[in-house]
């Protein structure tokens, strides 16, 4: 038997490292579809980045937020412009603020400064960059 056969047999089941990442199956695919649909209609109408451009574009998409879940509120379901759900207009604007924010925040912590700190789990050793045997870099004592 090759060692890949008997590897194969001692695997029982799969594995997969993802504990810690997001878990994206969790997102309703209904309410993304509509979104998508609500998007789809903005970049026919302005252009795919349009809503990246706006000038105020925190407050204006508040205002936009605003307005569609108060229409849905007094009973309006579906934008009449769109046909589509105000509350779908409404994650859009939400989703925009976020994606703007987000981006704002990845660069403010980009410019700060990094700390010496170590996290839980760091190794506190110097990273090694050579196999220990090379020895090109280390001091040597040979006195």
């Amino acid at each position: 038997m090759t060692n890949y056969v008997m590897n194969a047999e001692k695997i029982k089941e799969g594995r997969k490292y993802d504990s810690e990442k997001p878990k994206m199956y969790l997102l309703p695919p209904k309410a993304l579809i509509e979104v998508s649909r609500v998007l789809t209609v903005g970049a026919e109408k302005y252009d795919e980045e349009n809503w990246r451009h706006l000038d105020n574009l925190q407050n204006r998409y508040t205002g936009s937020v605003l307005r569609h879940l108060f229409a849905h509120m007094d009973g309006e379901l579906n934008d009449p412009e769109t046909k589509y759900s105000h509350l779908a207009h409404a994650v859009c604007g939400l989703l925009f603020k976020l994606e703007i924010e987000l981006e704002k925040d990845k660069e403010k912590r980009l410019r700060e400064p990094v700390s010496n700190e170590h996290r839980k789990g760091d190794s506190p050793s110097k990273p090694q960059f050579f196999s220990p045997t090379f020895g090109g870099f280390e001091q040597q004592n040979d006195c």
